[in-house]
């Protein structure tokens, strides 16, 4: 018996080539994040005509893929705009989001009434302390930017992990699909035999009507 759960090599290829081009955008935002959205926009579109027009287990896969998909962005939408906030959103992947975005994140101090780069400048020490993207606040000139903004990096973390559990949901899809073929393969095998000969005489008599 075949396993339920296959992943071939070109699949798998695939699966890494999107990794690295999420991690890239995480990290670099801009044109890489608008490569990331428009592969996810054209992958879920395919999956979406395939779950319409497709039977059986592709179908299945299309189903299974855009179910988490559609679910789990309804929740982040629903939440609100705090999960655009790795420090304040409230779902379980808003808050492990967090850590990569401390690990990629790169601040910039800049003095706003000389418009220099202060290197090394640790906020503690300051009696006046600024906030991110806004100088002068209690009077200090100090102002904070973030590369990749935290806006950015979570709507791309988002739609990564949306495609994750599309990918998961996919492959969970398949499998019940064939298990479900394997405890009714008389059915199966007896629907096949049928549309095959279905198919031959729609062949044969397209072609003496000719």
């Amino acid at each position: 018996m075949k396993p339920h759960f296959q992943l071939s090599l070109r699949e798998l290829l695939l699966v890494v080539l999107f990794a690295g081009i999420g991690l890239a955008s995480l990290r670099a935002g801009g044109v890489v994040g608008s490569i990331l959205v428009m592969l996810a926009i054209v992958v879920t579109m395919c999956f979406a005509i395939v779950a319409f027009v497709a039977r059986r287990s592709i179908q299945a896969l299309a189903i299974g893929f855009l179910t988490p998909v559609i679910a789990y962005a309804a929740i982040v939408l629903a939440v609100g705009k705090s999960e655009l906030d790795p420090y304040e959103g409230k779902l379980p992947t808003s808050k492990l989001l967090r850590p990569m975005f401390e690990l990629m994140v790169k601040r910039t101090w800049t003095n706003e009434n000389t418009g220099q780069v202060v290197p090394d400048y640790d906020p503690a020490t300051d009696p006046n302390r600024p906030t991110v993207g806004g100088g002068g606040f209690f009077g200090s000139p100090m102002m904070m930017s973030e590369s990749p903004d935290r806006p950015t990096f979570m709507s791309l973390g988002h739609l990564l992990l949306a495609m994750m559990f599309g990918y998961a949901g996919s492959k969970f899809a398949v499998a019940v699909h064939h298990k479900q073929r394997g405890l009714r393969p008389r059915c199966d095998e007896q629907t096949e035999r049928a549309e095959s000969r279905a198919n031959a005489n729609c062949t044969l008599n397209g072609q003496y009507a000719v």
